[in-house]
């Protein structure tokens, strides 16, 4: 039996890879704070947990000096910094490179790697364009993770997705219940759903990444000669703009399909948190961390851009993964109508 260890098990890319690795008969070992959550019918006889923190070397060390048998580590964890995220990286190889059978270590990078949240860039990127000035956060770890496989037997792979979308009860922000959110809300204070943001943000490019096709191409590419000491660009096979998508989306909270309206997404959420909280009292919904949605949706990018939009194309070129093999696709329409559905039966909305 294939043995994997997924680090960071409980956020949007963690859980649904424990799902994806079980239902294809793997072990795994799950190292997280918490017990992933994982939807029903996911076979969890072979899930093992490790209740520990990245933060505590000593602990995770111990821990896995008992996984002798790991082949496959999933890094999924997420860092508040560059030099975090090496360390914590780092930490975890230590102990790693003492495990008789481990073969290789996935992690997920992004579309920042190509400077997306600087401004325009060069589209559809490729996982061979030259780095960008002010992108230290994922090129910190990669050298690392480089010269530290140098003359190993094990390798690396990568997955540079933008916007991984699903329900996640670790981590259950992301673009797709941030627009249900809004659209929850939009629909407390009228009849029409507003864009929220600006003309040329609604008919940019723009690209998502099912956080269960992420999960099942992370094994792929991880179990693939092809795959060794290499990035793929990942989304969910298809690019849409916004203004295509409004009018559907609009439809499944019972409003009209609006236009932009120029305003911030960070100022909504911080300026009409009352008709959130109204929303959550008045249909007893279940915890949600709305808190975190202002500085969410900002991130990294410059206003008037967000997580949500911007008013250049967001689209990267995944003509390397198609060619390893994997050639999965998902509509990315019928994928936010998947999630709103999701997160309404699991009373995160109305």
């Amino acid at each position: 039996m294939t043995v994997a260890l997924v680090v960071g098990a409980t956020g949007v890319t963690g859980a649904p890879l424990c799902e994806q690795l079980l239902r294809a008969g793997w072990r795994v070992h799950a190292l997280s704070r918490r017990v992933p959550q994982l939807a029903s019918g996911t076979p969890v006889q072979s899930l093992f947990h490790l209740p520990v923190d990245l933060d505590d070397g000593a602990r995770t060390h111990a821990a896995l000096a008992d996984l002798g048998a790991v082949t496959h580590v999933f890094y999924c964890a997420n860092s508040p910094s560059a030099e975090a995220r090496k360390e914590m990286i780092g930490s975890l190889l230590d102990g790693l490179e003492t495990l008789p059978h481990f073969t290789n270590i996935n992690f997920i990078q992004g579309m920042k790697y190509y400077g997306c949240h600087l401004g325009p860039f060069p589209t559809p990127a490729k996982e061979t364009d030259p780095r960008v000035p002010g992108c230290d956060f994922y090129y910190t770890e990669e050298d690392m993770i480089q010269a530290r496989q140098a003359g190993q037997a094990w390798t690396w792979t990568t997955l540079r997705p933008h916007s991984v979308c699903g329900l996640s009860a670790g981590n259950p922000v992301n673009v797709a219940s941030a627009v249900a959110v809004y659209a929850s809300m939009q629909r407390a204070l009228g009849d029409t759903l507003a864009f929220p943001g600006t003309d040329a943000a609604f008919r940019s490019l723009f690209q998502v990444a099912d956080a269960g096709l992420l999960a099942r191409a992370a094994i792929h590419v991880s179990t693939l000669a092809q795959g060794r000491n290499r990035a793929f660009n990942i989304n969910n096979g298809d690019y849409f703009r916004w203004q295509t998508l409004w009018p559907s989306i609009a439809a499944f909270f019972g409003l009209k399909p609006g236009g932009p309206s120029g305003a911030s997404l960070t100022a909504f959420f911080e300026e009409q948190k009352p008709v959130w909280d109204a929303l959550v009292r008045d249909h007893r919904l279940a915890p949600f961390p709305y808190d975190r949605l202002p500085r969410w949706s900002l991130g990294e990018y410059q206003p008037p851009n967000s997580r949500l939009a911007c008013t250049y194309d967001v689209i990267a070129d995944t003509v390397r993964l198609r060619q390893a093999g994997f050639c999965e696709a998902i509509d990315s329409g019928a994928m936010f109508q998947k999630i709103f559905g999701q997160l309404r039966a699991e009373r995160l909305i109305p």
